[in-house]
């Protein structure tokens, strides 16, 4: 069985992974989940109970969740180091760096913003406030991801990686 990758529109952090599976070359299947829609309910429940995405059957029909589970999973396999380096390299240890910060700092930067874009009736006051403070989080993260980069064609070393394809998602 190939592994399947059930990831989230609109724009979920889920399509780095997509970007990184084509990178790495190896066989496996997608499935496009609407996250306002497909995945409220039981079914979707039954494959995460977090009622979220990415989740990846893998190759032995297991349920795999988070971004950064799903990233080591790849990595496992990346034999040719097509988007990783040696694990004892550091330029493997850059890597989960930024993939780290990408993944927790700059992401949660945006929770404001995704929470005011989900709430169907909130209070102008209300929403004005977590816009204002997720702008605010989003352009402060971003800062500092551009100075760990400097000025760079791709986050570690000369090709593209894991690093950037989560920063893609």
């Amino acid at each position: 069985m190939e592994p399947i990758l059930l990831y989230g529109v609109p724009a979920g952090s889920s399509m780095g992974l997509v970007a990184a599976f084509e990178r790495l070359g190896q066989p496996y299947c997608l499935c496009r989940v609407d996250m306002f829609t497909e995945m409220k309910n039981d079914a979707y429940a039954r494959i995460n109970g977090r009622q979220e995405t990415p989740v990846m059957i893998t190759d032995e029909g297991k349920a795999l969740t988070e971004t950064m589970a799903i990233a080591a999973w790849l990595e496992a396999r990346d034999t040719q180091r097509r988007i990783s380096f040696d694990p004892r390299s550091p330029e493997a240890d850059r890597m989960h760096q930024l993939m780290a910060f990408v993944n927790t700092g700059f992401t949660a930067a945006f929770t404001p913003l995704w929470a005011a874009y989900e709430m169907e009736s909130a209070q102008p006051a209300l929403l004005a406030t977590l816009r204002d403070f997720g702008r605010q989080a989003v352009t402060e993260r971003h800062d500092r991801l551009e100075a760990m980069v400097g000025d760079t064609d791709f986050l570690v070393g000369d090709r593209l990686t894991l690093a950037d394809t989560t920063l893609i998602g």
